[in-house]
């Protein structure tokens, strides 16, 4: 009898967990960004910006095979909605910087390279779009020379 008791406890606490699991990502308007900024990750690895060394560079370690190594995400700032974001349903929307080396087949060598990218979240879905560059400190894009 105890042990039933205890199993129907268990099962209640746990779809209780679940419940406030399920709210706690629909009250958070950015669930799911740092997975979206780990694709972002995986696409410029992808790119022809991320060239893998040749053999004959003798390049071993972290980017040998896939040309860029050290990736950090510098910054990351709630960006604000415009209103035709918002009329498109558009719910959040982020500013991310991330730096990394890539490597140059010129040079032989690792060098620094980054970028700064929008997401926006509608629903579930997150989308990317290129962004100016920003101060990789403070993610404020930089001024434009006029």
């Amino acid at each position: 009898m105890r042990r039933h008791y205890y199993l129907a406890l268990a099962a209640a606490l746990s779809s209780l967990a679940a419940c406030s699991t399920e709210r706690a990502a629909d009250a958070d308007p950015y669930a799911g960004l740092s997975e979206a900024v780990r694709d972002w990750r995986q696409d410029l690895m992808a790119s022809p910006g991320c060239p893998a060394p040749a053999p004959e560079a003798g390049v071993e370690g972290p980017g040998a095979r896939d040309g860029c190594r050290s990736f950090a995400e510098t910054c990351k700032v709630e960006a604000p909605l415009t209103e035709a974001e918002r009329a498109e349903g558009v719910q959040a929307k982020a500013l991310t910087g991330l730096r990394w080396e890539a490597w140059d087949p010129a040079t032989s060598e690792f060098r620094n390279a980054s970028a700064a990218a929008y997401f926006t979240r509608s629903g579930e879905t997150w989308t990317r779009t290129e962004a100016p560059p920003v101060n990789l400190s403070t993610c404020q894009p930089f001024a434009a020379a006029d």
